[in-house]
């Protein structure tokens, strides 16, 4: 009984654990605060693929008047499948708020237009437009 007892405390402490480490969210990264949000313009510099928690995300870093700025976009699959090419010197406009990261301050983009295409990333609350099926 007492062997019992403890192997249910154990797997409730595990499982709670589990639990509260996840965390608020779907695990998308930083919080994205739609009152920050600014709309910009620049020349893609360079283009970079990083390894995030469930697949490969796509970042830009984009010459600005105000000098150059990292763009977080999402998952590279998704762009793929969205069609989006974007090359070194392209000229894009972002609308993104500002977070801050482990990796530092960067925009997250909530929407993208490059070469006459608009591509929507997240929703107005900054929710993540791709299938959480990405993640699996």
């Amino acid at each position: 009984m007492i062997k019992r007892n403890i192997y249910f405390l154990l797997a409730w402490i595990m499982i709670t654990t589990v639990v509260f480490a996840q965390g608020r969210g779907r695990g998308q990264g930083p919080r994205y605060d739609a009152s920050a949000e600014a709309t910009f313009s620049g020349t893609v510099q360079e283009i970079k693929t990083l390894d995030a928690m469930c697949h490969s995300s796509t970042h830009i870093i984009l010459k600005t008047e105000q000098g150059n700025t990292e763009v977080a976009l999402g998952p590279s699959k998704f762009l793929a499948d969205q069609k989006l090419q974007l090359s070194k010197n392209d000229q894009v406009q972002v609308v993104g708020a500002k977070v801050n990261t482990r990796r530092g301050e960067m925009f997250v983009a909530r929407q993208i237009t490059a070469g006459g295409k608009e591509l929507t990333l997240r929703n107005g609350n900054g929710v993540p437009v791709w299938p959480r099926s990405m993640c699996r």
